[in-house]
């Protein structure tokens, strides 16, 4: 497997082992009004992925240049990257990015169809990773959905993602552990 694929594959095998004989009641409680629900974590990921993978593909199906790494990223590429890296400072959230706004303590996702989603995503970009194998990383630039002036490389770009859905899946997993109940 790709390195750049591993943290997709590591989220996708954490989220699942923290959602099986949880019911959807408890992954969308909130330790706190104003923290994340397990289930919001999820969605805000799932935001995140449609807003880049339609970039990331449209990137990839372009081609040329091609590359062999290992390949070097710029500082503000190398910056991002470390910024999304689990146990990282919180960074403030756009609200393009956040989950829908939830009542107190209680979220309302539809867990099936988030995962489903979230499958489906991960599926996506690990696919497109194979893909690019052969394409010069460092390069081959992506403008993000979100942060219109930020303008990184693919492999920075996939790194980073990568690392986000992880710090995030630990997120979840923080927000199951502090709801004391049934799974």
């Amino acid at each position: 497997m790709n390195p750049l694929a591993a943290p997709y594959v590591e989220a996708r095998t954490r989220l699942d082992a923290l959602v099986d004989g949880r019911t959807p009641e408890a992954l969308n409680r909130k330790p706190a009004p104003d923290a994340w629900s397990a289930a919001e974590c999820v969605v805000h990921l799932n935001k995140i992925a449609k807003g880049y993978l339609p970039e990331l593909e449209a990137a990839v199906a372009k081609g040329a240049p091609r590359g062999e790494g290992p390949f070097r990223y710029g500082w503000v590429a190398r910056k991002f990257v470390a910024m999304m890296r689990p146990g990282t400072r919180p960074m403030p959230t756009a609200t393009a990015m956040k989950p829908p706004a939830a009542e107190d303590r209680q979220s309302d996702i539809d867990v099936d169809r988030a995962m489903q989603r979230f499958h489906a995503d991960v599926d996506r970009f690990v696919a497109l990773i194979e893909q690019a194998d052969g394409l010069d990383l460092a390069k081959i630039k992506v403008r993000s959905p979100f942060l219109t002036l930020l303008k990184l490389p693919i492999g920075a770009a996939f790194e980073a993602l990568g690392l986000h859905a992880v710090r995030h899946v630990a997120q979840a997993e923080r927000a199951a552990r502090a709801m004391p109940g049934p799974r």
